[in-house]
């Protein structure tokens, strides 16, 4: 049986590292949401490690918004994307490459 104080739990959000930059302050890192809005945040307040592409899960507790890299899911959504370049870059090599230029 579910614990009911689960049922009104608000859903843990996910954010993807988009990049990570140098600031006069220290490193940011920017963050895209779900919903593709951005912004960003010091990267001294994500987890260790962090790096560009990760997905983060956000969970709110009782010490505050804790954030976590989701191992699994970011290296499936690397994959995934790896696989659609090759398949891109597979399909430019089957074109004949005749120097013509079509307009």
């Amino acid at each position: 049986m579910k614990n009911a104080s689960h049922q009104h739990d608000p859903p843990a959000e996910r954010w993807t590292v988009d990049g990570i930059e140098d600031s006069p302050d220290g490193p940011l890192a920017r963050l895209e949401r779900e919903d593709g809005t951005t912004f960003d945040l010091p990267l001294r307040n994500l987890p260790a490690g962090v790096r560009e592409g990760d997905l983060l899960d956000l969970q709110d507790g009782p010490d505050g918004v804790s954030a976590r890299i989701l191992d699994r899911e970011t290296r499936e959504r690397r994959a995934a994307m790896q696989a659609r370049l090759d398949a891109l870059n597979s399909a430019d090599d089957g074109a004949a490459d005749d120097g013509e230029i079509t307009v």
